[in-house]
């Protein structure tokens, strides 16, 4: 097994990104949010509703 350092593993993943045609990191898609328990899904909407009376963008985008 060849070792190869973390600065190679990200080049390797990059230039990979770069073949699909992928770039940034917006490239996963968010979790649908289908089988989500009702307890986590209160939670994320507080989480919003408390970043926008901040008058703040939430950290992340969630299906509810």
């Amino acid at each position: 097994m060849r070792e190869i350092t973390i600065e190679e593993l990200a080049a390797k993943v990059s230039q990979k990104k770069a073949e699909m045609g992928y770039s940034g990191g917006g490239f996963v898609q968010p979790n649908s949010g289908r089988r989500r328990t009702e307890s986590k899904r209160a939670l994320l909407r507080n989480i919003a509703a408390a970043a926008l009376e901040r008058g703040e963008e939430p950290p992340f985008k969630a299906n509810y």
